[in-house]
């Protein structure tokens, strides 16, 4: 009887020793496991980080330049008295953007298959007027268009990739080239913001641009707008990048537009208008 005693007691002393090894042997498990992740993480972690320190210092595609041409536009509908005027102020911007920060090369990389603009917003104490925003042809720059306004879709272009299609171009449609070699051009236009008004005056030099905001009591400073979008692009290895641009228009800058038109030139700080790569 104490022999069986004595080997029973063995055997729970083994089966104790086993439980306990099966046991530690999971914690070392989901010990090693919980390390190799946090290691894992931690690798990867810094591999992006590199990666998206060296896209901000070379990045593939940044905005270079900005350029805001500001005026206003007069219809008159009278006999030439000023007494029924139908006014309107607009804006040209130009965006120029520079591709070759990480090569000097044209690739895939670095030339576009598609560029469209969303997420526009205008904001302005104004409430007189039709706010309209849009592909604008980049020849006429510094002269009054009516534009329409822009679709739900946002603002799509149209690539020019050949040498056909450069021939054919037609600068009144959403016109860019692949190689970024033109500039992203839009306009704003605050349409009829005095309707049917006249204006009394006998002053010899009135003009038929930004000063007759001055001339008609129109309070400019209300005019300022600050507009903000989206654009979005599509390389040739279809990897997607975007940039979101703010501009807040300030219309009594320097001289202001009352002087007969303002322009505004931004030069953005380095990093600051790059675009950043969202999918590959």
């Amino acid at each position: 009887m104490k022999k069986k005693a004595i080997r029973g007691n063995i055997d729970l002393i083994n089966k104790i020793i086993f439980v306990v090894n099966v046991a530690l042997l999971i914690v070392l498990f989901f010990a090693y496991r919980y390390v190799f992740e946090v290691e894992s993480t931690k690798r990867i972690y810094a591999e992006e980080t590199e990666k998206l320190m060296e896209e901000t210092k070379n990045p593939v595609f940044k905005i270079d330049k900005i350029v805001l041409y500001n005026s206003a536009n007069v219809e008159d509908k009278s006999d030439g008295n000023l007494s029924n005027l139908d006014i309107s102020q607009f804006t040209d911007i130009q965006i120029l953007l520079n591709n070759k920060s990480k090569s000097e090369e044209i690739t895939a990389e670095n030339t576009i298959s598609q560029l469209f603009i969303s997420n526009i917003k205008i904001e302005t104490e104004s409430t007189e007027g039709e706010k309209i925003f849009n592909y604008k042809n980049p020849l006429n720059c510094g002269k009054y268009v009516d534009l329409e306004n822009y679709r739900d879709d946002g603002i799509v272009f149209n690539i020019v990739n050949s040498n056909e299609k450069n021939k054919s171009a037609n600068y009144d449609e959403n016109i860019f080239y692949t190689d970024c070699s033109n500039p992203i051009s839009l306009g704003y236009v605050n349409k009829n913001i005095l309707k049917n008004g006249m204006i009394n005056t006998n002053n010899a030099s009135l003009a038929f641009d930004g000063s007759i905001l001055k001339d008609a009591g129109i309070d400019i400073e209300k005019l300022n707008a600050t507009i903000s979008f989206t654009i979005h692009i599509i390389n040739n290895y279809n990897e997607e990048y975007i940039c979101n641009v703010q501009l807040k228009n300030d219309l009594t800058a320097e001289e202001g537009i009352a002087s007969g038109y303002l322009m505004n030139i931004i030069n953005p700080k380095s990093n600051e208008l790059n675009f950043i790569k969202v999918s590959d």
